[in-house]
């Protein structure tokens, strides 16, 4: 499984807020901030992934998983499911049968043609071999894709992210208490 982790502990000498707040403040603006942080990754790896493989975000979105911050564990993760980086070609909109084979969303899919399972899944499919089955369905694989995505992630922003937002977390939990 492929993941982004960040675990953190306050460094108090780099926050100037963080002399005035309490120990119970930093920590729950930490959670929170890594909460925050894990929510714009996961929004952000899809954004970006979805725009070079040319798909819906949303697509992309449900791949990801993320496991939240607790303030008995302060570390979050951004990874990727069991079935991430492969999307079943029906699922990027409308199906059209043509000569060539079947066209979904500015796709073309040679030799593939459309067809409805005995339990009634329909699907772009394509024969494994001259024969009339097996049958296999058509997908697009974007784990590559996703995997540099979330390399370059974590080397660039993940941390100044995290940075701006316990700041912000931090300052509206002093002002608030």
């Amino acid at each position: 499984m492929l993941s982004v982790n960040i675990v953190t502990t306050p460094d108090l000498a780099s926050w100037q807020q963080a002399l005035t707040a309490t120990e119970q403040q930093v920590n729950t603006a930490a959670v929170r901030a890594l909460n925050k942080t894990a929510r714009w990754a996961r929004s952000h790896l899809a954004s970006i992934t979805a725009k070079k493989s040319n798909v819906k975000v949303g697509l992309v979105r449900n791949s990801l998983s993320v496991v939240r911050a607790r303030p008995s564990k302060p570390s979050i993760v951004v990874g990727l499911n069991q079935k991430a980086g492969v999307i079943k070609a029906h699922k990027l909109g409308a199906a059209r049968q043509n000569a060539s084979g079947v066209r979904v969303a500015k796709r073309q899919f040679n030799h593939a043609f459309l067809a409805q399972m005995p339990n009634g899944h329909q699907g772009v499919f394509r024969r494994r071999s001259k024969s009339r089955l097996p049958i296999q369905e058509v997908q697009i694989v974007i784990t590559g894709r996703l995997r540099d995505e979330m390399e370059s992630l974590s080397e660039q922003g993940l941390m100044d992210n995290f940075e701006r937002i316990f700041e912000r977390e931090l300052n509206y939990l002093m002002r608030v208490a």
